[in-house]
């Protein structure tokens, strides 16, 4: 990864900023910022949205005493593509030339109006191949996030997506419970999930799938079926959830959107099992907006009959005062601390 120390997370409604090392195996995190209703910064083109963005980065850098310097950015997985193939070990300009054919058959735009990031997660020399994993997003993305930096008095160092920031993460600090199989994380965004199958033998990210569902789907449900606004719905959602003993049935009316959840982890559980040849899952780890859905855990490992819970990553973390205000809400800071390491 890149020098710097300090990453940006631009996500779709919110902003983070994590500032963060390991030592010896333990994270210490030396800042942590976050801005929850941020500009809906991927939504408009306009000079006015990065002006409005820019502001709120620079209220989170001077709140948080944040040294103003190179940052390693984190977009959603949402404003990308991304794949991890298995690939024979080419020379560079073969292997270069293969990707970019292996791209082009997944990213639903013009390859020259493209830019990609290629990462070699494994190499295997006994089998004589690599593992790779391809990120591709919109050059006018990527220099529009750039103008953002900018404009917000910082230097980009790298841009990179979630799956990227968050395999960084895991592959650093994740111990598995047993080193058979898998374990699936579930990065919960904003308009999106997407599915990672962590390796707990090898340690990495082998697969990922990401679908059109997440949190801005239930708090549009709830707001509809209840009628109220969208602050009392992102508070329904963190205290009432899933809960079985509430005067309102808030279960009842989130069912459509858990049903997709449901599915689709399903359907990925059943795919990592075909594709690495009878995987099992060992269990399940949300993250990031699932820290503000009271008990969705509960409710996927009730459907799914694997052990299911929120990813805490604490016993591996150095408690210090930058950390206490957030301790409750870690694992929302999964991206951007991943994009820090």
């Amino acid at each position: 990864m890149a020098d710097s120390d300090t990453s940006l997370y631009i996500g779709e409604s919110s902003i983070s900023v994590a500032k963060a090392k390991n030592i010896g195996g333990r994270l210490e995190i030396l800042a942590l910022a976050q801005e929850n209703d941020s500009p809906m910064f991927y939504q408009f083109d306009t000079e006015k949205i990065i002006a409005d963005t820019s502001n709120v980065i620079k209220k989170l850098f001077e709140l948080y005493k944040i040294p103003k310097k190179t940052v390693n950015v984190v977009i959603p997985d949402s404003m990308t593509y991304s794949q991890i193939i298995s690939m024979p070990r080419l020379k560079e300009k073969e292997l270069l030339s293969a990707i970019k054919y292996q791209a082009d058959q997944f990213i639903p735009m013009p390859i020259d109006e493209t830019s990609l990031d290629l990462e070699i997660l494994n190499e295997n020399t006994n089998e004589n191949n690599l593992l790779v994993l391809i990120v591709a997003s919109a050059q006018k993305l990527v220099s529009k996030v750039q103008k953002l930096v900018e404009a917000s008095g910082l230097e980009t160092e790298s841009v990179e997506n979630e799956l990227s920031a968050s395999g960084r993460f895991l592959s650093k600090f994740y111990i598995p419970v047993t080193k058979v199989g898998g374990s699936i994380f579930v990065n919960i965004g904003y308009t999106t999930t997407s599915l990672y199958y962590f390796d707990n033998k090898h340690s990495l990210l082998t697969d990922t799938h990401t679908f059109e569902a997440g949190y801005s789907l239930l708090l549009k449900e709830s707001q509809a079926d209840i009628n109220i606004d969208k602050v009392k719905a992102v508070d329904l959602l963190k205290q009432v959830g899933f809960s079985q003993n509430s005067s309102l049935d808030l279960k009842h009316i989130l069912k459509p959107t858990l049903d997709v959840f449901i599915a689709e982890i399903q359907k990925f559980i059943l795919s990592v099992k075909t594709k690495f040849r009878s995987a099992s899952t060992s269990n399940l780890y949300l993250y990031n907006y699932a820290n503000s859905i009271l008990h969705l855990d509960s409710e996927i490992q009730e459907a799914i009959s694997i052990p299911t819970s929120l990813y805490d990553f604490t016993t591996i973390l150095k408690r210090t005062p930058v950390v206490e205000p957030f301790i409750n809400n870690l694992s929302s800071f999964v991206n951007p601390i991943g994009g820090a390491l």
